[in-house]
């Protein structure tokens, strides 16, 4: 049985003062209105049990929702209990066919001016991280430094290295607070300016310091943020600036002197490669000893965890486009031979030990998820959403829960591929695992800032492709409104050709189209 609702999932402030607690997550509201340390919240309830032998928790139309609920995380039971809630159909959940109203209020619209690099630059991160609540900071805000890549709260640090990552900063800003206010005549300015920064790019490219050049590699990642932020919301556009910033930071190897951005412009790629599944030429082996030196570089910001399962997680993309060309080849009639199954399944073992002591410190230093007792599903919603201490650990976890799913599926597509029988807990592994994913949606995109949503984009797109590999289109639809959803409320365009990428509705085999950085 499950305890009865009391006040112990009250924060300790209102338990102390004996007023009403809506229990948000880092900071309830009352402790938010009064200014008072929220003071945390009894977190042993309701943890989610990840090594349950039992059935995943699902959500569909034929089952009725399940969810792991254990007493704590130091004596977790063999079999959690399995309570039955009501179901909802997914069929009902989030289509939406408008723009859904923000669910906060932007400030009064200071007409900025772009070409102030400063002050648009300070606004543009101001809205990046929504900081303009009555109490500044909104109650899931998301530390600077600490976003998905990083390097953002680095912008004003960047002004004045050149005219040219000027321009481009100016463009990224002027486009992202264009869209939140809807103000086309800042948007073009901000289109123009992002003209202007590719001709100085295409101009600067062929000098012969040009691989030597920070704010060269500096002005790639604002290049594909803007791309971001742009009507187009990315896709072809935004993978030509990736791909220029691989480029460049091939020749910073060749001179091997690294700093913190060099690290950004290395996780970039690298996501991209994964939600692609696509081959990164700095997963292979052969760099391994440099990427080591690249990681030891000193940073602004402590979020070591995150750094250090990225640079962990570094041959995975390889080791999917392995997976993927011997699923082609099987399809084709000209199977690949056992032995080079065997070698990827070798690699893919490999990784998962690797990863193992990253998850332990992870579960020792950071609560996990826990979920509430009466939690209601909604229409935007799976059963039982997940809760978390914070963003970044909102992050950390489904991070985590990506990787195991992508390396569980590759392993049980090579073993099925050598006709070998699949381990039975695989398949509810691999549920477990997406399932996990879609319910920490949307602690991190409903009512959060662009900051904090953006930190789902690849666990939830890694889901999406899963859904579509395994034909599943309900979910993958439900995971595609998500995405819709998500660009109506942080009011930015999102990219469908990423999407139909998902659905393998794009010709992977087509060509690239000419690229500025083609030039590096």
């Amino acid at each position: 049985m499950l305890p009865a609702p009391s006040r112990k999932a009250d924060c300790k402030s209102c338990r102390e003062r004996k007023v009403i607690c809506d229990k948000k997550k880092p900071s309830c509201t009352a402790c938010m209105e009064a200014n008072r340390p929220c003071g945390g919240y009894d977190l042993g309830q309701f943890f989610i049990n990840m090594s349950s032998q039992g059935p995943p928790p699902s959500w569909s139309r034929s089952q009725h929702a399940q969810k792991y609920l254990v007493v704590d995380l130091a004596s977790q039971p063999s079999r959690a209990e399995q309570p039955h809630v009501p179901f909802t159909d997914v069929s009902t959940i989030s289509r939406p066919s408008s723009v859904a109203p923000n669910p906060w209020t932007l400030p009064t619209f200071p007409n900025p001016d772009p070409t102030n690099i400063h002050g648009i630059s300070s606004l543009f991160l101001d809205l990046y991280y929504r900081r303009f609540t009555p109490n500044t900071l909104s109650s899931n805000s998301l530390q600077p430094g600490m976003e998905c890549g990083g390097w953002r709260s680095l912008l004003t640090h960047w002004i004045g290295e050149s005219t040219i990552l000027d321009t481009a900063i100016g463009a990224m800003s002027a486009c992202f607070i264009g869209t939140q206010y809807q103000d086309d005549n800042l948007m073009d300015q901000g289109n123009n300016m992002y003209l202007n920064a590719l001709q100085m790019v295409q101009q600067a490219l062929p000098e012969s310091n040009s691989a030597k050049r920070r704010d060269l590699l500096a002005t790639t990642l604002v290049m594909s943020s803007i791309e971001i932020f742009m009507s187009n919301g990315g896709g072809g556009s935004q993978l030509t600036h990736i791909d220029g910033a691989t480029r460049l930071l091939r020749l910073v190897f060749d001179h091997q002197n690294f700093e913190e951005l060099h690290i950004y412009i290395l996780n970039q790629g690298l996501f991209e490669a994964i939600s692609t599944r696509r081959r990164y030429e700095f997963s292979s082996a052969s760099y391994r000893p440099l990427i080591r030196r690249l990681y030891s570089c000193p940073r602004t910001f402590r979020n070591d965890l995150y750094f250090q399962w990225t640079e962990l997680i570094l041959p995975l993309p390889n080791i999917l486009a392995a997976v993927d060309d011997a699923v082609a080849a099987a399809n084709s009639g000209n199977p690949a031979p056992p032995s080079a199954i065997n070698a990827i399944l070798d690699d893919l073992a490999v990784l998962e030990q690797s990863l193992a002591p990253w998850y332990e410190s992870l579960k020792t230093n950071m609560h996990g998820p826990w979920t509430f007792q009466n939690a209601h599903v909604s229409a935007e919603g799976v059963p039982y959403p997940l809760q978390f201490v914070s963003i970044e650990v909102c992050t950390l976890y489904n991070l985590h829960w990506m990787s195991q799913l992508l390396l569980l599926e590759a392993e049980s597509t090579l073993l099925s591929h050598l006709q070998n029988p699949v381990p039975a807990h695989l398949h509810p592994q691999i549920f477990e695992y997406s399932s996990m994913i879609c319910r920490s949606v949307q602690y991190c995109t409903s009512n959060t800032s662009f900051a904090a949503a953006e930190s789902m984009f690849l666990p939830l797109f890694a889901v999406t492709s899963y859904y579509a590999r395994v034909r599943d289109e309900e979910r993958m639809k439900w995971c595609v409104s998500c995405f819709t959803r998500i660009s109506q409320e942080q009011r930015i365009g999102f990219s469908f050709e990423r999407l139909n990428f998902a659905e393998g509705t794009v010709n992977e085999g087509g060509s690239r189209r000419h690229s500025v950085w083609d030039e590096a």
